[in-house]
C-alpha cells in the first residue's frame, strides 16, 4: 500500500511539472501572438521567418501529441500491419517505451534548433566570422554525436497499471538521459562566453564604459538573464538523473526545452521588429536599431526606445540654460596685478 502510495505521488508531481511548462509555453504564444501577426504573417517570408516557424511551431505541436499519449489509456503493445510483408523485429514492440523515445527525440531537436538558431545570432555579432561559426559547429557536432548515443542508450522500464505512459528509469538509464542535457549545458556555457567576450571587446574599442553603450548593456543583460535561467534549469534537470526517484528522473526536461524555446522565440520577433527582411541574420549594430536587437524580454521596448532622444552635450546645456555677459569695462578697472590681469584678459578672450 505505501508503494503504491509513493508511486501515484511520484506520478502525480511529474505530470505537474510536466502541465506546468506546458501551461507557460502556450500562454506566452498568446501573449506574444499579436507581435508574430505583425512582424511575420504580414511579412514577405525569409530564411529568418521559416526558422521562427520551426522554433516555434515544431515545441507546439510536437508537446501537444506527447500530452495526448500522456494521459491517454495507450496499449501496452503494437503490431506492425502486412506481418508478411514487414518480417522484421517491428512486428510486436512495447508501445510506452517507443512513445518514451519519441519523447526523447523531440526534446533533442528543440534543443538543437534553439542552439544552431543561437549560433546564428552570435555568427552575426562576430560580423559572420568564419572561425567563430567554424568552432561553434564543430563543438555542436561532437556535442549532437554524444546526445544521439546517450539517448540510444536509455531505455527504461514501463510502470504498469497506471494511466499513460510512465517511464521507471534506473539510475544507469537516468545517467544515459542526463548526458544530452550536460551537452545542451556546455553548449550554452560557450555561447555566454562567446557573448561577454564580445561585450568586452566592444567595449575596449569605443573607450566607454558599458553604461554609456546601450547595446552593450543589452548584451550583458539579456545574454546574463538567458544564462542564468537556462543554467539554472537545465542544472536542476540534471541533477534528477542523479539523486531523484526513478519516476522523476529528468521531470524537469520539458521545462527546460519550453524556457528555451520561448525565450528563442521572443528575442526572433524583437529581431524582426527592427528588421523584418533579415531576422535573425541580421548584422547590423547601428546605435538606433540596437536597443532592442537583443531584448528576449519585451517586444515592446522598440516603441518606448523610439521616443528617447540622445542627451546633449553638458557643455551646450550649460551655456543655454545659463547665458554669460560679460561687461570688459570692470574687469579692468578691478585688475591691478599684471598676472592677475593677463590671466583673465585670457578668459574674456575665450
Amino acid at each position: 500500500m505505501a508503494d503504491a502510495t509513493a508511486v501515484a505521488q511520484a506520478l502525480r508531481l511529474h505530470h505537474y511539472l510536466y502541465l506546468a511548462p506546458l501551461t507557460f509555453l502556450y500562454w506566452d504564444h498568446l501573449l506574444t501572438f499579436g507581435d508574430e501577426v505583425r512582424y511575420i504573417w504580414s511579412k514577405p517570408k525569409t530564411a529568418s521567418a521559416y526558422c521562427f516557424f520551426l522554433n516555434r511551431y515544431l515545441a507546439a505541436f510536437g508537446d501537444l501529441a506527447v500530452t495526448v499519449f500522456y494521459y491517454h489509456e495507450v496499449p501496452q503493445s503494437w503490431s506492425a500491419p502486412f506481418p508478411d510483408i514487414l518480417n522484421t523485429r517491428l512486428i510486436h514492440r512495447e508501445r510506452c517505451p517507443d512513445l518514451n523515445l519519441a519523447r526523447q527525440i523531440l526534446l533533442i531537436v528543440n534543443q538543437i534548433t534553439v542552439c544552431l538558431l543561437l549560433t546564428v545570432r552570435i555568427y552575426a555579432l562576430y560580423g559572420r566570422d568564419k572561425r567563430i561559426i567554424s568552432c561553434m559547429l564543430g563543438v555542436g557536432a561532437v556535442l549532437i554525436a554524444v546526445s544521439i548515443w546517450a539517448a540510444s542508450r536509455a531505455g527504461g522500464v514501463p510502470q504498469r497499471g497506471e494511466p499513460g505512459c510512465n517511464i521507471a528509469d534506473p539510475r544507469n538509464v537516468a545517467i544515459m538521459i542526463a548526458i544530452p542535457w550536460e551537452a545542451v549545458f556546455v553548449y550554452d556555457v560557450m555561447i555566454f562566453c562567446l557573448l561577454f567576450y564580445k561585450s568586452l571587446q566592444t567595449r575596449r574599442d569605443s573607450g566607454l564604459r558599458w553604461s554609456q553603450i546601450p547595446l552593450l548593456s543589452l548584451l550583458i543583460r539579456d545574454g546574463s538573464i538567458y544564462f542564468v535561467l537556462m543554467a539554472t534549469v537545465n542544472l536542476a534537470n540534471i541533477l534528477t538523473s542523479y539523486i531523484a526517484e526513478p519516476l522523476l528522473v529528468s521531470c524537469l526536461s520539458t521545462f527546460a526545452s519550453n524556457m528555451s524555446v520561448t525565450m528563442m522565440s521572443r528575442l526572433m520577433l524583437n529581431l524582426h521588429s527592427v528588421d523584418s527582411r533579415a531576422g535573425i541574420f541580421s548584422t547590423s549594430t547601428p546605435c538606433a536599431t540596437s536597443i532592442t536587437e537583443l531584448d528576449t524580454l519585451r517586444t515592446h521596448d522598440l516603441e518606448r526606445s523610439a521616443h528617447i532622444a540622445p542627451p546633449r552635450p553638458k557643455s551646450v546645456q550649460l551655456v543655454a540654460q545659463a547665458p554669460m555677459v560679460v561687461d570688459p569695462e570692470p574687469w579692468g578697472n578691478q585688475i591691478q596685478d599684471p598676472e592677475i590681469g593677463e590671466f583673465t584678459h585670457h578668459l574674456a578672450d575665450t
